[in-house]
């Protein structure tokens, strides 16, 4: 079987299509090559889960930044069980 034999059983959106969703600092979330409706259901998310909200957005050297109030990646008591619920809601995001 050849390669172009291979290709044919692999979904045409898999090809080069990658997406990266980072933690960084101790408040930030970036999403890396992700379309504006995910980036929409991310920040729903944010809404819906982190209690302490957004304290800003923007684009970020190709990425999306979301920067979250307090501190949910060094959090400690309440905080790390949110920030572990703000986390697994976005693995539920389609």
């Amino acid at each position: 079987m050849g390669a172009g034999s291979l290709n044919a059983y692999q979904p045409g959106y898999s090809h080069h299509q990658y997406a990266c969703l980072t933690i960084n600092w101790s408040d930030r979330l970036r999403l890396i090559q992700f379309p504006a409706p995910i980036i929409d259901a991310v920040r729903q998310a944010i809404l819906a889960t982190w209690r302490r909200g957004i304290q800003n957005e923007k684009q970020y050297g190709g990425a999306y930044e979301f920067k979250l109030g307090g501190n949910p990646w060094a959090a400690l008591g309440v905080d790390t069980v949110e920030s572990r619920m703000l986390m697994y809601v976005f693995i539920q995001l389609p």
